[in-house]
């Protein structure tokens, strides 16, 4: 029987380290109370905002074990499962099955860049066949893939009843509206995972978002599901606007679009706001820049605890 469905926003949460590069778990569950206080519907751990792929296996463990543990059922749960191959993708898939994880999120398998479609329906078959019950999310972000997963592979994989949702992170609005298009009257569900286009995206039909800047101002994209839900154009144009100064202020605040956003959310008392190695941390400069506009942000409502604000302390 499959769970409740997947919706709204998602947040790829960031996943905060010490100097040795090892999970600070106590800001982790931290950054967890915070969100799911602020009302998300859904947390995706170790995506490419929580550097899953660059820690080393044992704390890759580690990140999927503390936010199931802390999560406590609470909301929805995705394990990232991105690898370079196969094997090790069901590796991860092995260990999220034996915590009790109930969705897993996949890309393209990386730096032997796939071709052809069969190797995606292979990548894809094997690691559903591995995951049984588990909801496999198929994860489209050729930035980092290199490869685009093409909109027939969607659809015969949708057909076969290996997905039922598909996070979108292109930033390329044609391929997102055909996806939405071919594959939505197949049954598949879109999420959408670039913030440019968030706006266009919802109102062509996402059923939710997976935004990074979510880690920072859940509330924000909270409202432009809400608002995209009913009808209220004008209101999404609006948020669109305050999540381009967002973009603006953390993902464009330094050489690594991920070390801006960790330094607000440090600054909000939660973790270090250091990226792994070897992405660029952000300058002296930089960090005083961010600095600044955390403390303009002050009587906005991004700080967020809800029924955890006990967790902030």
């Amino acid at each position: 029987m499959r769970q409740s469905a997947l919706y709204g926003l998602i947040v790829p949460i960031i996943t905060p380290v010490d100097d040795e590069e090892k999970v600070d778990e106590v800001s982790f569950r931290k950054i967890i109370g915070r969100l799911i206080g602020c009302g998300v519907q859904g947390l995706f751990i170790g995506g490419s905002a929580g550097e899953g792929s660059l820690l080393s296996m044992k704390e890759w463990s580690r990140m999927v074990e503390t936010a199931f543990q802390e999560n406590k059922s609470r909301v929805h749960l995705l394990g990232g499962v991105m690898d370079t191959s196969t094997v090790r993708v069901k590796e991860k898939i092995k260990i999220l099955k034996n915590i009790g994880y109930k969705n897993i999120v996949l890309t393209p398998s990386y730096y032997y860049t796939l071709r052809c479609d069969d190797e995606f329906i292979r990548l894809f078959g094997e690691a559903k066949e591995a995951s049984g019950d588990m909801e496999l999310i198929a994860y489209n972000i050729p930035s980092c893939t290199v490869a685009r997963i093409p909109v027939e592979v969607l659809s015969e994989m949708t057909q076969r009843g290996w997905i039922h949702y598909c996070k979108e992170s292109s930033g390329d609005l044609v391929y997102l509206k055909e996806v939405i298009q071919k594959c939505g009257e197949l049954g598949l569900k879109v999420f959408m995972g670039d913030e440019a286009t968030m706006d266009q995206g919802l109102l062509a039909g996402a059923c939710g978002v997976v935004p990074v800047c979510a880690n920072y101002d859940p509330t924000t994209f909270i409202k432009i599901y809400q608002a995209s839900v009913g009808g209220n154009i004008t209101e999404v144009r609006r948020l669109q606007g305050r999540i381009n100064d967002l973009r603006a202020n953390l993902v464009n605040a330094g050489v690594c679009w991920l070390a801006g956003l960790k330094y607000a959310v440090a600054c909000l008392g939660m973790g270090e706001g250091e990226p792994v190695s070897p992405l660029q941390p952000l300058s002296a400069e930089q960090k005083k820049k961010v600095k600044a506009f955390v403390a303009s942000e002050n009587g906005k409502g991004v700080v967020c605890f809800g029924d955890d604000k006990n967790t902030s302390s």
